[in-house]
């Protein structure tokens, strides 16, 4: 619950570190595929070569698994790479202790036509755990493919719910951050203190929606400019 009230609360910071950048790095990646056993390359092979799997699931780093939710593996299928063929994302997720919900991370791995799969990145600071949505229980709404970008969305709370949708796209050999709707609402009746705000990390254009003292949503758009993007690897759930 105290972390929910944090997120409403912290609209206005979300917003600056969106557009100047976050920090971390995805430690679980290199720890999956430094623990993955591999036999010895021939010699005509290729590092990608090595890398590639025949089915997406053997890239799941040992002890995780993919995350369940309503009874269906959460994973998507589409073109991320714009090469004609399908990839998958996937939402895995660690061992489960008793102090705390299990650790969730991102898995994306490019598809080959011939050769299966081959592991794009696994990032470890995208994914809320099951106990940080609030009184709404389990905050994991949803992930999808969309205009060839992956999509993370998040909501929770109680009477004030909040929500996060985060857009990521693969270009220039990495993963970067191109969009973000972030907002807050009491959910009372009727809806009052509406938050919205929506950016386009690629051309600075935002929207920002505010319910004012009449009860009516003001509308504001404008551009911020544009900002060096924020890399998958770096980007960090924890700071917005």
């Amino acid at each position: 619950m105290k972390k929910a009230m944090i997120r409403i609360l912290c609209g206005t910071v979300l917003l600056s570190s969106l557009l100047s950048g976050c920090g971390g790095s995805s430690n679980l990646q290199q720890k999956s595929q430094n623990s993955k056993a591999s036999p010895q390359p021939e010699a005509s092979k290729t590092k990608d070569e090595i890398a590639l799997k025949v089915d997406w699931t053997s890239l799941i780093p040992p002890g995780w698994h993919i995350l369940i939710a309503e009874d269906e593996s959460v994973k998507a299928e589409g073109d991320l790479n714009k090469d004609g063929i399908k990839d998958i994302a996937a939402v895995i997720e660690g061992a489960s202790s008793e102090d705390t919900a299990p650790p969730r991370s991102l898995l994306i791995a490019f598809g080959d036509k011939e050769r299966g799969y081959r592991l794009s990145i696994i990032a470890d600071k995208v994914l809320l755990k099951a106990d940080e949505g609030g009184v709404w229980g389990d905050p994991f709404e949803g992930l999808e493919i969309n205009r060839g970008s992956v999509v993370v969305s998040h909501y929770g709370g109680s009477n004030w719910r909040w929500y996060q949708k985060y857009r990521f796209r693969y270009q220039n050999d990495d993963w970067y951050l191109i969009g973000a709707t972030t907002g807050s609402y009491f959910n009372g009746t009727p809806m009052e203190s509406m938050e919205e705000d929506d950016y386009n990390l690629l051309t600075g254009d935002y929207i920002e929606k505010r319910t004012n003292d009449q009860g009516r949503t003001v509308t504001k758009k404008g551009n911020r400019g544009v900002k060096p993007l924020v890399t998958l690897r770096e980007f960090n759930i924890e700071d917005m």
